[in-house]
Formats: structure tokens, C-alpha cells, sequence
């Protein structure tokens, strides 16, 4: 079969999209600016302005702050993640904090355009509750989203970046929309937390529904454990050390580098005497022989990497010593001898 190679010029819908935005918002602006400078002149053609009054010079108006806005808003964008993400040394970080700035900059901006079109802030107070009542019961669901992602940002509940489980969807947070959240998608048909190529769009009122499960909102750690079945006629002192060298080996520098750390951000101190400082081990019987647990915590996006590791260690010296076995289900057939 012959190998299969991929070209990057076959697909640029990824790296084209932002620019394609770019472009096109521009355009209209471009045109939006010379219909209103044509419309305070009085000489757009083929329409009667006499007929329409001030309205069409300030719905010119708003389209071209709005699309002014975006096209600013996006520009300063890109220039302030690519600065300042080689600095902070997280582009996730800081994409989430100018979403932010974003927001706060679009509402000062529509609140603006809002005042200055109504003008008579009594008829304003008037329109907004009409519209309010139609809203509420027409967008429910836009509504609901919108207060998911409310809360979503104002408990920190995950930010761009975090890993996180919802709505059975596990995934890296890419961006935190008003309405929705989009995550690259891990897990399902792949073991562990290798990615599956997905991007998933989650509605905010998903989190009114059900938990939310963070893996990285304090620490970027996990608790794991690997196990392995030893054989009853195994040495038993002699696989445990084998296990638990093999996890020292792999993580026992990385918890006692971050032991202090992780211990200041528990929430309680009463799981203080849950932290483990290195791997250890626990017991359990089994039909087939003794389930050995390594228990230990790892960075959360090497947790496959790390378990992988600590198993072929584990693997080479059973092999290598015939006093330990690994325990498998299987049968014996015993032959009855007549006499």
C-alpha cells in the first residue's frame, strides 16, 4: 500500500478563514462609508432620499462603526496574542484575556450607538423592555447560552486553554464564545487523552445541565495508576520493588519538584494526607493472582506518555527475573487417571 502524505496546500480553509473575515468586513466598510458620504450629499443614485429621510444615513452610520469595530477589534487581536504570547509563554492565556477586553470594548461601542440613536433616555427605557419581553420569550436558548457563558466567565469556571469534560465531551478549550464553547475533542475511540482530530461545539447552557469536569484549573496535574497482576507463586517483595522502582524512575523527580506547589493549591488542607510526595503502591486480591497499584501524579497532557513508560519498565524486569510472573486468566485441563 503506498504511503499516504499530506499536501497543506489541498486545505486552507484553516490558516484563509480569519484573513477571508478580515477582507471582507473591510469591503464593507469601504462601500458602507462611500454610500453615506454619497447619502450627505443627496446624490445616491436611483433612490429617492427625499422618501427617506435621516433614517438611511444612520443605519449607514451603524453598519460602518460596527464594522469599523470589528475590524479594528480583530487586527488589535492577532497583534496582542502574537506580542505578548511569546512573553506570557501561554498563547491560550492570553487569547482569554483580550476576549475579555473584546467584550468589554463591543459593549462601551453598542451601548454608544444605542444612546446616540434614542437620544430621550425615557423612550429608550421604554424600547429596551419591549424588545427585553420579546427576546426572553422568542431566544430562550440564545438567552440561556448567553448566561452560561456568563457564568462560565465570571466563576472562572474553565478558561481557553484548560481541559475540561462536559456534556460527555472531553477536549482542549480553544475558544469561549457567547453562545458556545468550542473544544478539540480527546478520548472516545482513542485511548488515554490522545486527540481525535475533532473539534466539538458545545452550547454555555450545557453547564446548567450537568457537572463540569476541569483537569487543569488549579494545577496542570492528574492523578493516574498503573496495574499490574502478579502470579501467586511470585516472589511478592520482589515485584513490588520492581513496580515502584519503575515509577520512581519515571515520576518520582516531577512529584517532589511540585509536592510544595500542589500542596498550596489545595482547597482544603484536610487532603493534605492524600498528597503524595512520591509513588506508592497499593494491594488487591484477585481470582488470577494480586493486582499491584502504583498510584502517582503526572502532568495531565503526558498522562498516556507516562503510563506507557512506567509499564515497559515494568515489563523488562518481569522479564528479566524468573522469581516474578505476570498473572493472565486462563484454564488447566487435569487429565483423570484410571486405574
Amino acid at each position: 500500500m503506498a504511503a499516504v502524505t499530506y499536501d497543506p496546500t489541498m486545505s486552507t480553509k484553516g490558516k484563509s478563514k480569519g484573513w477571508w473575515s478580515v477582507t471582507t468586513m473591510a469591503i464593507i466598510s469601504l462601500v458602507t462609508a462611500l454610500l453615506l458620504l454619497e447619502v450627505d450629499r443627496g446624490t445616491l443614485p436611483f433612490i429617492d432620499l427625499t422618501t427617506l429621510g435621516p433614517d438611511l444615513a444612520i443605519v449607514l452610520l451603524v453598519v460602518l462603526v460596527i464594522c469599523v469595530s470589528w475590524l479594528m477589534i480583530t487586527i488589535i487581536g492577532k497583534l496582542f496574542e502574537n506580542l505578548l504570547g511569546p512573553v506570557v509563554g501561554s498563547y491560550a492565556q492570553v487569547r482569554s484575556v483580550w476576549k475579555m477586553i473584546s467584550y468589554a470594548i463591543w459593549t462601551i461601542i453598542l451601548l454608544a450607538l444605542l444612546f446616540g440613536i434614542m437620544g430621550d433616555v425615557g423612550s429608550l427605557g421604554v424600547y429596551i423592555g419591549l424588545i427585553g419581553a420579546a427576546l426572553t420569550f422568542v431566544l430562550q436558548k440564545p438567552l440561556l447560552n448567553i448566561a452560561g457563558w456568563l457564568l462560565i466567565t465570571y466563576r472562572g469556571l474553565y478558561r481557553i486553554g484548560d481541559r475540561i469534560m462536559l456534556d460527555d465531551v472531553k477536549g482542549y478549550v480553544l475558544d469561549i464564545r457567547i453562545m458556545y464553547t468550542e473544544v478539540r475533542e480527546f478520548g472516545e475511540w482513542m485511548k488515554g487523552d490522545t486527540f481525535t482530530g475533532r473539534i466539538a461545539t458545545i452550547p454555555n447552557s450545557t453547564v446548567f445541565d450537568g457537572p463540569i469536569l476541569n483537569y487543569t484549573k488549579d494545577l496542570p496535574f492528574i492523578w493516574d495508576e498503573v496495574t499490574t497482576m502478579v502470579t501467586y507463586e511470585s516472589d511478592i517483595e520482589l515485584a513490588k520493588r520492581y513496580i515502584i522502582e519503575s515509577a520512581r524512575e519515571v515520576v518520582g523527580d516531577s512529584m517532589a519538584t511540585n509536592y510544595d506547589l500542589y500542596r498550596s493549591r489545595l482547597g482544603i488542607r484536610d487532603l493534605e494526607q492524600y498528597l503524595l510526595r512520591a509513588p506508592e503502591l497499593r494491594m488487591e486480591m484477585a481470582d488470577s493472582g494480586v493486582n499491584v497499584y502504583v498510584l502517582y501524579f503526572c502532568p495531565t497532557e503526558r498522562r498516556r506518555v507516562v503510563q506507557s513508560e512506567i509499564t515497559e519498565r515494568i515489563w523488562k524486569r518481569f522479564m528479566d527475573d524468573p522469581k516474578v510472573g505476570i498473572a493472565y486468566p486462563h484454564v488447566h485441563l487435569v487429565g483423570m487417571h484410571r486405574e
